[in-house]
């Protein structure tokens, strides 16, 4: 949570996910990856940037999204390799939220493997493209450059 005391909007977080994207369908999740749909302890539900200790909040996921666009300068300082599994402490978590993070986890891996599948198709399918794309170019130039000769 972007909090770290467990309060946001002056209001205790009862609850938390990542938020669905608007191409989101029950087939197909999507979600965020910068934005949290946080429930709070009056039955409110706001969207909060995901970022640690900022408390950005809107009512819908749309109005935060654009918002992440300031921490975009602090990810360049920030660690590219993931952290030593050894130095994360998970002795203040509830069995339920150890089950949750792991879940996360195990959907979180499925989907990074299904993205990679994506690219390396997509990457195949580009390079093949590149020469017939080259040779619209060069026949373009030619008709063009006829068209100009003849006007």
């Amino acid at each position: 949570m972007a909090t770290d005391n467990g309060i946001l909007n002056g209001l205790e977080v009862i609850e938390f996910e990542f938020a669905e994207t608007p191409r989101s369908t029950p087939e197909n999740p999507r979600y965020f990856k910068e934005v949290l749909k946080v429930l709070l302890a009056d039955g409110t539900v706001v969207y909060n940037c995901a970022w640690p200790n900022c408390e950005f909040t809107r009512s819908k996921a749309s109005g935060v999204w654009p918002h992440t666009k300031v921490h975009k300068n602090t990810t360049a300082t920030a660690p590219k390799a993931a952290p030593d599994p050894s130095t994360i402490d998970v002795s203040g978590l509830t069995l339920a939220e150890l089950v949750d993070r792991a879940q996360k986890t195990t959907w979180l891996a499925a989907e990074l493997a299904t993205t990679r599948k994506k690219l390396t198709r997509a990457t195949r399918e580009l390079e093949e493209l590149k020469p017939r794309v080259r040779n619209a170019e060069k026949q373009l130039k030619t008709i063009r450059d006829a068209f100009a000769a003849a006007a």
